[in-house]
């Protein structure tokens, strides 16, 4: 029942709604709207009855009219019992609103005559308020006027006990009512300072200046607590004292005390306080130490100084960032250890500190950015140590290589034994160092790819790249040393300090150490080259930082050719050295003498012996250090003599006929320069190997070739003609042993035999 009469109430509700509002709408649009045809505007005053009937019956057929009709009808019945219903729900409203606008009628009327009335009171009050003001004027200004005075007294009074006020507060440590005091009395004093309160004045500055010095001793006194010291630099502030010079004087001081803290800490880890046996002594440690006391006082002088100057961040912003970079370098020199070479697992242990205990400084200042710092100094620290790294090895090569050149070792090397090989020991030191040495420092730089720090693996590629072109470095600079001291007689010593005198002096070069270089060269090219970029190519792939465009940070071709290259110059170096050496004792064995006055020789020159023992020398440095290569066994013939040969079986066949010597002599070299026509053709200088028969062939050949064309520019007597026989009979029996085929040997000495017998140049031209 209920829903029925609100159902039909809403009805009612939008009908009405709807008449009224079509009415409004209809009756505000313009009138020069058509008129309309259809039922929805029969409430509207353009309707047109007779038009909207002709157009529904020429629309509609008969059904369709009869339809309409019964529907109007229906709706007709129920308009009208909706309005009926209206009315009767709505009487008792209408009486009741009749009823409420009679009594606001009559309410109305008798309300005029009260509110005249009430005027006139009004307007009486008002007269009788002029006339008192009026009266009492005089006497308010005189009031107004004592006021003033007494509120000047009052500021005279409190002017004059200032002093004193001040004088308490003093002895009392209340500074700040001394501070407020003084304000309050400021103006006064500025106006009448110097006339009637000069003496107040005066008196008030001196105890306001022992305020300001109590007030910086307690703003600098670290004793005391923050809010102390912060509350004594606003009033510092509020009695306008210049308060930077305090904040540079704390900030000096707090900058001194974490200074002192870190180097404290790294006393203690290059003193040796730590027992190096101990995990105490690792860089760990140490930098976890120096991390935690840093960390912590730089947090509570943060704290401290933001408390004490609230208006000083900038300042503290620029000493924290050079404060921050003094304990990162504090972190870097912590990593160099006294000895040996440093650890790629303390670099591990430094950017793990870094990366947790940095971003607790940006909570402190966000402003100075000290993870950006600290990522700079992180990259600087790998760039350092894989450096240092690879510098170690190559200090390493370069102190072999003064080893073998100095003096003393030079010395030793000459008189050793067949067992005592120390050429071949440094160059197996060398190639350990080269080989392996290299290897440990790609194993240990391999444990910063694999231990991936936070922050650090976007430097992938940038590492790969620093590693690989640390080893092109590595060689390079070796290549280039050797080249240094191939180019010239002498090299600088690296370990020498470059600003001292001693640095210029050249060190000369020793033959054993250029072969030495020599066959390093050779082994780098063919063993530790190959190795190294396995090696690379297993633990560090990647790279490409430098851009496609760029060449490869390690070319492992590239470093063989060079050491290629290397290798040869220093050996025909090395070839050159020695025969210029034997060369220079022929020639003074040649053209020292006077072979027109020459006697009789009785057996072979010491200078035969001097060369024998310079090729042997020479023969024991390059059997140490070079293979043996192809041997050859040489055989005997009646043209070459017996192997019973001796010093003096020239000499006895001297004494039994001298005539007859020169005339077999004679005999025997045209029976031989005959011969030489149908033997087959002896190669004399033939490719250089890197092999022991080689290099002293080589060296020999060389030899004798210079002692052939020194002997075709002298004039020999007799005597002269048989002391070369003599030594060159000697050389061809004693220099058979060091070459691996006599024959060649055998040819150049018989081609100086047959040039003794020919006429110099000097008596051609």
């Amino acid at each position: 029942m209920a829903e029925d009469i609100e159902s039909k109430t809403k009805r009612v509700r939008d009908l009405l709604s709807s008449f009224y509002a079509d009415e409004d709408e209809h009756a505000q649009s313009s009138p020069t709207l058509t008129r309309r045809d259809t039922l929805q505007a029969i409430n509207t005053k353009d309707f047109d009855a007779d038009r909207y009937m002709t157009s529904l019956v020429r629309r509609t057929n008969l059904d369709g009219l009869l339809q309409k009709d019964v529907e109007m009808a229906a709706e007709i019945k129920n308009l009208d019992s909706d309005m009926q219903m209206l009315v009767y729900e709505n009487y008792n409203k209408f009486i009741s609103a009749t009823d409420t606008i009679r009594r606001m009628k009559e309410n109305i009327g008798g309300m005029e005559s009260n509110v005249e009335r009430l005027l006139e009171k009004v307007t009486a009050v008002r007269t009788k308020s002029d006339g008192v003001n009026a009266s009492l004027f005089e006497r308010r200004e005189r009031i107004e006027e004592l006021n003033g005075t007494r509120g000047l007294l009052r500021k005279v009074q409190f002017v004059f006990d200032l002093p004193v006020r001040l004088r308490k507060c003093l002895k009392a440590e209340v500074y700040a009512d001394a501070v407020n005091s003084y304000k309050g009395a400021l103006p006064i004093l500025k106006a009448y300072g110097n006339t009637s309160f000069q003496k107040c004045k005066q008196e008030s500055d001196e105890m306001i200046e022992k305020v300001t010095r109590q007030l910086q001793s307690r703003a600098v006194l670290s004793t005391e607590t923050v809010e102390n010291r912060a509350e004594a630099v606003r009033l510092l502030q509020e009695l306008n004292y210049p308060v930077e010079q305090i904040m540079e004087e704390f900030l000096a001081g707090e900058l001194e005390r974490l200074s002192c803290t870190l180097k404290e800490i790294l006393c203690l880890s290059g003193d040796g306080v730590f027992d190096a046996k101990t995990e105490n002594h690792s860089p760990r440690s140490t930098i976890q130490i120096l991390s935690k006391d840093f960390f912590t006082d730089f947090r509570q002088s943060a704290s401290a100084f933001r408390g004490i100057f609230p208006t000083g961040e900038k300042k503290f912003t620029m000493a924290a960032t050079k404060l921050f970079n003094d304990y990162l370098a504090s972190i870097q020199k912590s990593l160099v250890p006294e000895n040996g070479d440093p650890s790629a697992k303390g670099l591990i242990t430094v950017l793990k500190i870094l990366s947790t205990d940095v971003p607790q400084m940006d909570g402190v200042l966000p402003d100075a950015d000290f993870s950006e710092l600290a990522l700079q100094a992180a990259e600087a620290a790998l760039r350092q140590h894989v450096a240092k790294r690879f510098k170690g090895v190559c200090d390493k090569l370069l102190g072999i290589i003064i080893v073998a050149n100095n003096s003393k070792f030079s010395e030793s090397v000459e008189p050793c034994s067949d067992t005592e090989k120390p050429l071949e020991s440094l160059l197996l030191n060398a190639e350990d160092i080269i080989l392996q040495g290299s290897l440990d420092v790609l194993r240990d730089l391999k444990e910063l790819v694999d231990d991936r720090v936070k922050d650090t693996t976007k430097w992938h590629s940038l590492y790969v790249e620093l590693v690989q072109g640390g080893v092109q470095d590595l060689f390079v600079t070796l290549n280039t040393h050797f080249l240094d001291m191939f180019c010239s007689t002498g090299y600088e010593n690296p370990k020498q300090d470059k600003f001292t005198e001693e640095n210029k002096r050249k060190i000369a070069v020793s033959t054993g150490t250029i072969l030495l270089l020599a066959r390093f060269s050779m082994y780098v090219e063919k063993v530790a080259v190959p190795k190294i970029t396995e090696e690379i190519a297993r633990s560090f792939v990647g790279g490409g930082a430098r851009g496609p465009e760029d060449r490869p940070a390690f070319i492992p071709t590239e470093i063989c050719r060079l050491f290629r290259a290397t290798g040869e110059r220093l050996i025909e170096h090395y070839i050159s050295m020695q025969s210029k050496r034997l060369s220079t004792l022929i020639k003074k064995s040649v053209t020292t003498p006077n072979w027109l006055k020459y006697k009789e020789p009785r057996e072979v020159r010491m200078f035969v012996d001097l060369l024998l023992q310079e090729v042997g020398t020479m023969s024991r440095e390059v059997k140490q250090l070079l293979d043996p290569g192809t041997v050859r066994t040489h055989g005997r013939s009646d043209s070459t003599g017996s192997a019973g040969s001796s010093r003096s079986n020239p000499l006895r066949e001297e004494r039994s006929g001298r005539t007859s010597v020169s005339q077999r002599a004679r005999s025997r070299l045209l029976e031989r320069d005959i011969a030489k026509l149908f033997k087959q053709k002896i190669e004399i200088f033939t490719k250089l190997e890197f092999t022991q028969t080689s290099v002293i062939s080589t060296v020999i050949k060389l030899c004798l070739k210079s002692f052939q064309e020194y002997v075709r520019l002298e004039t020999f007597s007799r005597s002269g003609f048989q002391q070369i026989q003599v030594d060159t009979q000697y050389l061809r029996e004693a220099l058979r042993d060091f070459v691996y085929d006599e024959a060649i040997v055998h040819f150049l000495l018989d081609e100086q035999s047959a040039v003794l017998i020919q006429p110099p140049l000097s008596l051609l031209f």
